[in-house]
């Protein structure tokens, strides 16, 4: 298993003109338990007051074969816990989808993260593709 991977699907789908429709998911999975043969259905998401899928509407550029992000101002995604109440699952990384197949995934560095309310997530969406 992996703490960051691209799997096999994300693999066969990348190319820079697919990365449009393409949003960031927090996942709940036991960390380091994903791997090259995880696929979509596999991940299990938290619930709560302010989370929802994040649509990455910014602007992707390759140079070399290195693919960047720049989502604007803030620079990276962000998920807030924006109710009175800890979310149900706690994030343990992120993932970028199409809706259909996971691009990328990574596991948070610093690990599982406890969402309690006002509790903020920043996705620095350059090392989560590297």
């Amino acid at each position: 298993m992996a703490t960051n991977g691209t799997p096999f699907e994300g693999r066969d789908n990348i190319i820079l003109d697919a990365y449009t429709g393409l949003d960031l998911r927090l996942y709940t999975n036991t960390a380091n338990s994903l791997g090259t043969t995880t696929v979509l259905a596999n991940l299990t998401f938290p619930t709560g007051t302010g989370y929802a899928t994040y649509t990455l509407s910014g602007v992707w550029s390759s140079t070399n074969g290195v693919i960047t992000y720049d989502d604007g101002t803030p620079d990276n995604p962000e998920f807030e816990n924006t109710g009175g109440t800890t979310w149900t699952g706690d994030p343990t990384g992120a993932a970028i989808t199409d809706g259909t197949f996971i691009l990328h995934f990574k596991d948070f560095a610093l690990g599982t993260i406890v969402m309690t309310p006002g509790k903020l997530i920043e996705v620095d969406i350059s090392t989560l593709i590297s």
